[in-house]
This record gives structure tokens, sequence and C-alpha cells, in this order.
């Protein structure tokens, strides 16, 4: 089986690029408000087009533009405007990938990113920036430099935020369910010994 084709850049470079991003990687609503702000929709269209080599469909664009102005939603938009501003390095953007790599990254992975770790930590967390890199390169079949696909899963695992709140969040529901089975087995005993007590009364 052949390997997946590698990105130019070293993850060093990738790194460097995506924490000289424009900052606030601000999303604005569809209509594009002034202020600075980016029209999340346009730079999406624009990045598909360079990298499927044609014309975004309303659907896509939908599912990427920002629906609401709630803190949620606009983390979202942060990480999609990260994600666009990384595959815009000229070691990416260089390439043609396929529809549905560009899909996957943008509707599956970045939600599930965002919906459980903060955009503010590309700005201040090496890691934060490191995870977005390896889950955009996976996404779209890229192997950094010198790196084989099983310790590219590898370092991700170890820098997964989604998998680690994965885990956290199962740990919390197996205490839980053991906390409520102790409590009833508490209550059983306690039940169980006021019935003797009364027999022998």
């Amino acid at each position: 089986m052949a390997e997946p084709p590698r990105v130019a850049a070293p993850l060093a470079e990738l790194l460097r690029w995506l924490a000289e991003a424009p900052t606030p990687l601000s999303p604005g609503m569809a209509a594009g408000p002034p202020g600075g702000r980016a029209n999340v929709r346009a730079v999406v269209a624009d990045l598909y087009e360079t990298l499927v080599l044609r014309t975004a469909d309303a659907a896509f664009l939908r599912a990427c533009e920002i629906s609401d102005d709630g803190p949620l939603e606009r983390n979202r938009q942060r990480w999609i405007l990260a994600a666009a501003h990384l595959l815009w390095h000229p070691a990416v953007r260089g390439r043609s990938f396929p529809d549905a790599a560009v899909r996957k990254l943008f509707v599956q992975e970045l939600p599930a990113l965002a919906a459980v770790a903060p955009a503010d930590g590309l700005l201040t967390d090496a890691e934060r920036r490191e995870e977005l890199i390896r889950r955009s390169l996976r996404a779209l079949g890229l192997l950094l430099p010198g790196e084989s696909a099983e310790a590219a899963e590898d370092r991700l695992a170890q820098v997964d935020s989604v998998e680690r709140h994965r885990l956290v969040a199962t740990a919390a529901e197996k205490e839980k369910r053991a906390r409520v089975l102790r409590e009833e087995e508490l209550r059983r005993r306690a039940a169980e010994e006021a019935a003797s007590k009364d027999t022998r009364e």
C-alpha cells in the first residue's frame, strides 16, 4: 500500500505560519460587516476553489458560514478561519484535493474540535496549533516530511483535544454510575437492617 503524499513544509514552519496568522481571527456575520472581521463564507469559498479546483456548492458554504453570534458558534468560526489560513500555506495550496477530504475537515473535524477547545488556544498553546495542523493534514491525506503514517497518528493522539474530552467524559460518567450504585447499595442495606430490626422487635 502506497504511503500518502507529503506536504513540502516541516512542522516547525507550519507552526510558525499559524502563530503569525492575522489576530484576532474574528469572524464576521455572513454579510461581512465592517471593522476588519473576516467574511467566513468568502474565505472558505476562495480556499475551496483553490484546493478542489471548482466552485463550492451552496450546501457546503452554508455549513461553514456563521449562523448566529453566540460564543460557541464564533469559536467554530475562528477554528475555520485558522484552518483556512493554515491551508493557504504555499506547500498545501499548491496541490489539489478531493472534495470529500475538504468537506470532512470543515464539516466534521473542525466542529468537533471547536466543541471542546477554545480557539484562543491557537494564540497561546503550541499543542493546539499542532493539533490543527495534524488534523488538517490527516483529513487531506498528507504526511509531514520524514514522518510515517503510524508516527503521525501516535502524535495526533497525544495532542487530541476531542479524544481527551471523550475520555474525561467517559470517566466522569463511569464514576457517576458507580456512585449511583454505591448509594443504591447503601439504601438497600439500610432497608434490610431496618427490616431485620423490626423483625427482632
